[in-house]
């Protein structure tokens, strides 16, 4: 008995023993790891305060011009980090230029892009802008083929276009890549087709490596390993490059020079800044690169292998990534694994955690950026034209009221101030619109009828408004001033045509619009116990009992619409030529639906 109650208790000692020991080793294993994570947050990463600016939706110039201002105000308020919290399918090559040059030059050097959820075409660009990427599960980044959009259209770069606007976007890239450490290849992948790629991994560092044809050959004995890529394609495989052998009529004469090869090959080296295309499909880019005319420069060294048959054996095979049929798009694990991802980040505790930060403040568009975002959307601004016509055509009716000339003048100010903020419109436009609108008044007040100052005033007027839709310094040959131009275009001759439709309305319903009626400028209260007519009168449908050569006199200024008594008869009139006061003698010279104009009587005709 006394043995058994022995062993009860020595197992007892033990089993606390053990429990106390594991508790033990468990806190010092908490501990460990805590210890760990802080300590393996890189010294260049870690910052108390970061700024999250958010770049969410389509990317136009409104979005260039907050991203400006945030990152302004992140650099002013002494930031430790910048995040570019990205959600966005892409959007206009030049605002997604713009944005990423603001980044890379921005003061605050420690910058992180979080893909939170889709960074797509711009947004990818925008991404690879930072110095490292993070992002969120499940997530996607990629494709930023540059396409064109026309009407009821999409389609890919022509070869002109192609050596236009893609070296700019290779460059930018290409750029980003070496910056932040970014597999060079893959990156140009990302941004275009016909670049096909392998991964290999060195035996000795492990270091991974994307690969084209030619360095697969010298490498690995044999063809190229192809079959079921590890990217998926996304853009339907648009070709948009220029094989070698459509370029000549015989494929064998195509790179079959060594002398040249070798020369490039040392101009490469002597270069540590020169382009390397991914692909021979990028021949094209790759010239213009090479043009000192160009002016493509990369500011960032090559840090990139230079792979030869010396390096047979010492790369292992690992996988087919892309066959090339179109841009390349990777999810939150693909990120990671090709080495652009660093970390998955669901949320703003997490992104805090990542740098060790204590304090995160979010740097939003403020509330004039979408008020500018509104009205630069082209329904809208078609909608101000309409209204700016149709004051217009009111203000002249009503012989100089204002009312009209005020909703005008206002309409214009919301028309031509939002896009001026972002470039849209400049000085030659608004004098082309003043100068327009001063031709019709002239037209209307001083020469009656539709000559010279008319067809000048038209002309003008409509070509000022077309012209806000357009960014200054633009070309006619770049494809985006081309959509701009046809959507101004479209724009202004809908709002002319939909603004006629308003004035013939006013004109035919004028006199049954109380509310209308009481805006319109009248006259004398009537002569003879006749009743008080308004001004519309001159441009309604006349009865036909004043006609061409009737003789009245004005009861009201004509400044350079009026009234004027033609026996007992109150008619509203428009003076021929310049103003006529009250109590003139005034002859018809004139007598249409539209108007009746008149004359002075001089007193020779007396």
């Amino acid at each position: 008995m006394f043995r058994v109650l022995n062993r009860v208790v020595i197992g007892l000692c033990i089993a606390v023993g053990v429990v106390s020991s594991s508790h033990s080793l468990a806190q010092e294993d908490v501990a460990t790891l805590q210890s760990a994570q802080i300590v393996s947050i890189p010294a260049a990463r870690q910052a108390e305060r970061i700024a999250v600016i958010t770049v969410e939706g389509g990317i136009d110039r409104i979005t260039a011009m907050s991203m400006k201002r945030r990152i302004r105000a992140a650099e002013v308020a002494g930031m430790d980090a910048m995040v570019i919290e990205i959600n966005s399918p892409g959007g206009e090559l030049g605002a997604v230029l713009e944005i990423s040059n603001e980044i890379k030059n921005s003061s605050i050097s420690n910058t992180v892009s979080w893909v939170h959820p889709d960074a797509y075409s711009g947004g990818a660009i925008i991404a690879l802008a930072c110095n490292e990427i993070v992002t969120s599960s499940p997530a996607s980044m990629g494709d930023a083929f540059i396409i064109q959009i026309g009407p009821g259209q999409i389609r890919g770069l022509s070869p002109d276009e192609r050596t236009k606007f893609l070296p700019p976007l290779m460059a930018d890239v290409t750029d980003s890549a070496r910056r932040s450490g970014f597999d060079e290849y893959l990156v140009q992948a990302i941004v275009v087709d016909g670049v096909e790629l392998w991964l290999v991994e060195d035996n000795e560092s492990g270091q991974r490596l994307a690969i084209n044809e030619e360095e697969y050959r010298l490498l690995f004995d044999g063809d190229p390993i192809r079959g079921k890529p590890m990217l998926a394609e996304v853009t339907g495989g648009i070709q948009t490059y220029t094989t070698p052998d459509d370029d000549t009529d015989d494929p064998e004469e195509v790179n079959d020079d060594p002398q040249s090869d070798s020369v490039a090959e040392t101009l490469e080296e002597a270069d540590a800044r020169a382009y390397k295309p991914a692909s021979k499909t990028l021949h094209d880019v790759e010239d213009v690169f090479n043009d000192p005319e160009e002016m493509v420069e990369l500011e960032y060294p090559s840090n990139r292998v230079v792979l030869s048959a010396g390096d047979k054996g010492k790369y292992r095979f690992v996988g087919y990534i892309t066959d090339g049929s179109a841009a390349i798009v990777m999810r939150d694990d693909q990120l990671r694994y090709f080495g652009f991802s660093s970390q998955i980040i669901n949320n703003d505790e997490e992104l805090k955690a990542f740098f060790g930060a204590s304090e995160l403040v979010r740097i939003r568009m403020n509330p004039t950026e979408k008020l500018v975002r509104f009205f630069v959307n082209p329904y809208v601004r078609g909608f101000l034209i309409v209204v700016v016509l149709i004051s217009l055509f009111v203000e002249l009716i009503m012989g100089g009221a204002g009312i009209g000339g005020s909703v005008a003048i206002g309409a214009l100010v919301l028309l031509l101030g939002p896009p001026a903020m972002i470039g849209l419109s400049g000085w030659w436009e608004l004098i082309a619109i003043v100068v327009g609108i001063s031709c019709l008044a002239i037209e209307a007040f001083v020469v009656p009828g539709f000559g010279v100052f008319g067809v000048i005033g038209f002309v003008a007027l409509f070509g000022g408004l077309i012209g806000t839709f357009v960014s200054a310094g633009g070309t006619l040959s770049n494809p985006s001033m081309q959509q701009d131009l046809m959507t101004g275009a479209v724009t202004v001759l809908l709002s002319f045509v939909t603004a006629g439709i308003g004035w013939w309305l006013i004109v035919r319903n004028a006199q049954n619009l109380p509310y209308f009626e009481r805006l319109i400028l009248s006259g004398a209260s009537g002569v003879g116990g006749m009743p008080q007519k308004s001004m519309l009168h001159a441009i309604v449908t006349d009865d036909g009992s004043v006609r061409v050569g009737s003789e009245g006199v004005t009861i009201t200024p004509l400044y350079p619409i009026g009234q004027a008594d033609f026996e007992d008869q109150i008619v509203d009139v428009h003076a021929a030529l310049g103003s006529i006061d009250r109590g003139v003698r005034v002859r018809v010279i004139s007598a249409t639906k539209l108007r009746i104009e008149v004359e002075e009587v001089g007193s020779e005709d007396v």
